[in-house]
Parts: structure tokens; sequence; C-alpha cells
């Protein structure tokens, strides 16, 4: 079995023909493995995305049997080092993850996907959330990471607030009729739906109305509105920025025909409003979130739409109406069976990154967070990031220069040189480079190296007044005449006219 890893958007793309199918030929596959959701989603990561894509040895280029969605995440870990976190791709949206395959190449793919995950990737934690792929799947993959090297920990997700258990999820069956699905419930739910039903069909005062292309995004804030109102108090801030992502990611699902949302209005007044994401594939619908007027005092809004988008779900074909994380009790009188999701965490045994190294994809993140602690004043965490990063890429020119910095603001002049040394052969047309080094060799005392460096510089800005200034007074601590090795200078740059500079941070 060969795996290929895929990371970039275009080859992504190109994998939809190859990616619907497999989704097609999997029972297990749900829609947030689906290529259109994530299509929608991956854009939104902040930090590097990788697909994992399993084919046959012998099997035509490019035509997949499987694929397995990941994300990669930076922290600092207590020792002062940056590790990374595998997770998966669909975290912290997607009620469900895992992997899709065809089911004759399962074995053979989970197992390559093992070996993969351990042999070929760096990271100190692999998160296995909402893992819904099947739990002989789950096992297997579980089974490449023996106690020996590896901590495996079976996480609950039961609320302590509430106690609600969200490894379960309930989920109903539909037949192909509204009066068969009635028959399947309690006489009191029964009674309850046909007559708060004709309260919108009779259309008097209550009516639903679907939200549309020119409508989706009113629609959307309301829901949201309500949202936020009723889950900031348990939340806090992390509210907004939860209804930030929840937006984009439900209104890109919109774009792609994967959502229906109905609401609720008594007059021009929304009541309530549901997000319920659409498997036409599966012919399923994924019941995400809710939002409603908790001032209103009436009939229940959430009995009314989700009675009134089963009922359309059942007219439209569809044979599973899913209520996702949570035994909630409102749910259970919908008549649902229970599904069960599954959370692991696989951690390295100390704590750090497989092999000790980073993926090369994950050092922007790296330097980004390294930038962060070097402008709070945090030098020496700063410089461990910076080190970890030349350690995977030791060229990389952003790093050299803000490590170089750094060492310089910590007197650390001789360090600070060869670092700026290396730099000016990695960027030999950067004048920001040349200037570096010569004023760390300058403050270093090594005036020889200092005057070719200001030399350098000068060949690649002739003219800079204040650079020959600067050649002259080195040059008069070596006691030769400054004016005439300028003017060797200058006879040597008469024909340069480059210009160049490398990324300087904004803390230069």
């Amino acid at each position: 079995m060969q795996i290929d890893l895929i990371a970039d958007p275009a080859a992504f793309g190109r994998l939809r023909d190859n990616w619907n199918a497999v989704y097609a030929a999997d029972p297990a596959a749900q829609l947030f493995l689906s290529w259109d959701w994530l299509s929608g989603w991956l854009p939104q990561l902040q930090g590097p995305w990788l697909i994992l894509a399993a084919r046959e040895d012998k099997s035509p280029a490019g035509r997949y049997c499987a694929f397995f969605p990941l994300r990669m995440e930076t922290r600092f870990d207590e020792s002062g080092r940056f590790v990374n976190e595998l997770k998966m791709a669909g975290n912290h949206a997607a009620d469900y993850t895992g992997l899709i395959c065809t089911p004759e190449a399962e074995g053979r793919v989970v197992a390559a996907f093992g070996r993969y995950l351990k042999q070929q990737l760096h990271w100190a934690r692999l998160h296995l959330d909402n893992f819904s792929s099947g739990r002989t799947r789950l096992n297997h993959l579980l089974a490449h990471f023996p106690k020996a090297g590896f901590a495996t920990t079976e996480v609950d997700r039961v609320s302590k607030v509430d106690g609600i258990d969200n490894n379960v999820c309930p989920c109903v069956d539909l037949p192909g009729d509204w009066d068969a699905y009635l028959a399947t419930l309690s006489a009191n739910t029964r009674q309850k739906l046909r007559r708060v039903l004709r309260l919108i069909d009779a259309g008097d005062e209550f009516r639903v109305t679907h939200a549309t292309r020119e409508t989706v995004e009113r629609d959307l804030d309301g829901l949201l509105r309500y949202w936020a109102i009723k889950w900031r108090p348990r939340k806090g801030d992390l509210v907004d920025g939860l209804v930030r992502s929840n937006r984009n990611m439900l209104l890109r699902s919109f774009e792609r025909g994967l959502l229906f949302l109905p609401v609720l209005w008594q007059g021009e007044r929304p009541l309530a409003a549901l997000a319920t994401l659409v498997d036409a594939n599966k012919r399923s619908w994924l019941f995400y979130m809710t939002g409603r007027d908790e001032t209103f005092d009436g009939p229940p809004p959430g009995l009314i739409l989700h009675g009134h988008s089963i009922r359309f779900a059942i007219a439209n074909g569809v044979s599973r109406y899913d209520f996702l994380r949570g035994n909630e009790r409102y749910k259970y009188s919908f008549g649902p069976r229970e599904t069960r999701i599954a959370c692991f965490t696989v951690a390295t045994r100390d704590g750090r990154n497989l092999g000790n190294r980073f993926d090369p994809w994950v050092v922007p993140d790296v330097l980004k967070e390294a930038t962060a602690l070097h402008q709070t004043g945090k030098l020496a965490e700063a410089e461990r990031g910076y080190q970890q990063i030349l350690a995977v890429a030791p060229r990389h020119p952003d790093a050299l220069h803000r490590l170089g910095q750094l060492l310089t603001t910590r007197q650390r002049h001789l360090e600070a040189m060869r670092v700026f040394k290396l730099l000016t052969q990695v960027k030999p047309e950067a004048t920001k480079a040349w200037l570096c080094l010569a004023e760390a060799c300058e403050r270093s005392e090594r005036h020889e190296e200092a005057v070719k460096a200001y030399q350098e510089l000068l060949a690649l800005s002739p003219g800079a007044t204040s650079i020959s200034d600067r050649l002259d007074q080195v040059l008069s601590r070596t006691g030769r005449e400054g004016a005439a090795a300028t003017e060797q200078a200058a006879d040597r740059t008469a024909h340069s006219d480059a210009r160049s500079q490398v990324d300087t941070p904004v803390f230069s």
C-alpha cells in the first residue's frame, strides 16, 4: 500500500472525483468526511492541514482507495520547547471525524495509515476525537502505538455541568412515509407534533421559511445571535470565535448545497432557526445547531422545527435524521436509536515529537509563535523556537535573521556574527543581512571582517554615504586609509545596482 501526503489546495481539488467515489463506496462515511464539506472547511484553518491518501501499489497513479484528513497544530510545552499535535482535520467543527476507504481495502489501508503516522510524521500527541469510522478501524489504528513508546488514553466527553455524554449520538431511521414515522413515536409526542405542525400549516400566526440565497445571511445571523445569548454565560468570550467559525462554515456549506436552514416566524418576528447539514449521497440529514428567542412564551419552537424538518426530509427521500453528539433528553422524543463515537489521545512517552524534530510544513507556525515570544521579551523560549526551526531547515532566512537579532539583544555578538554570516550565504543580495553582519563583527571587535562586510554592502548599495562613513570608521581602527579602500570598493561595484532585503520582523 502506497501512502501519499497531500497538503496543497490545488492537489486536493483534483481529488474530487476520486474522493467522491471512495466516499460513496464506504458505508461508514459521513458528511464531515465528504469532499464538499472539507473543501469549505479546510481554507478556514489557521495552521497546516494534510491528507493521507492510500492506493494499491499496482493501481494507476492518482487513483486512491482511502483518505485520512488531518491537521497539525503547534504548542509550547512545559519544558520550553515547541511540539506538534496531530488532530482530525474537522476539529473543531465536525461532530464526526475519521477516515474513508473502500471496504475491500480496509485492513491494508488502516495498517498503512498507522505505520505512516508512526514512522513518517513528527508529533507529540495524536488526537482521535469524535472518531466515527468504526471501532474496528480505530482498534487497528491504535494497535500501531504500543505501550512501550506511547500512552493511549480514552477520553470521555461527559459534561461536568449537565451530565450530557457527547460520545452518544442519537439518530432516527426514517421510513418512507410521515404517518409511518409518527406511528413509531409515543402517543403523547405524536399528538404534540400533529398539533404544532397544524399551527404552521394554517399559516395564520406562525410560519416556517427556508433560507434562500437572498436570505441565508440574515437567517444565519439570527440563529447565531440567539445561540450566543444562550451560551455566553457558560462559554464566555469563546462564544465570539465560535460564532465566526460556525457562520463561515455554515455559509460555505450553504454555497455547496449542504445546508437546510428553516426559520420559525410569528408574524415578522423570528422565533428560532435550525442549521441542518444535508448529505444527499448518504440520504442523511445532520442537525448541527439551533438558536431561539428565549423570551418567547408559546408553542415549543424546537419541537416545531424538528417536526417540520423530519416531515420535509421524509418527503424528500431522506432515510436518516442525525442529532449528532449529545444525549440531551429532548432528542429521545423523536424516536432515535443510539450510536457511539470514540475519543482517544495517543502521546509519546517523552512528550517530544517523534524523531525529536518538526515536519517542514509546520515551520511557518513555529516561526510565528517564536516571533511572538521574541516580541514579548521571552527571549529564551524564542531562541529555542528559532533553533528548532534551524534543526529542520538550517538555511531558513527569517529564522536566521531573527535569531541573530535575538543573540545581539542578549549581547552574544560572536554567536550573532556566525548566524549573520550564514544568512549572507543564504541571501547574498540582501543588504540587511550584510549590515547585520557588519555590525555584529564590529561589536565582536572583528574589524577586518567588518570591513569586508561593509565593502559587500557598498557593492550592493553604491553611493550610500552612511555606509561609506561607517566603513571609514572601521578602517581607521585597523590603521588603514579609509578613502582609498572606499574607492577600491566603488570600483568593484561600478556596474552593480542590485537591491534586496530579507523579511524584517516588526520588532527590528
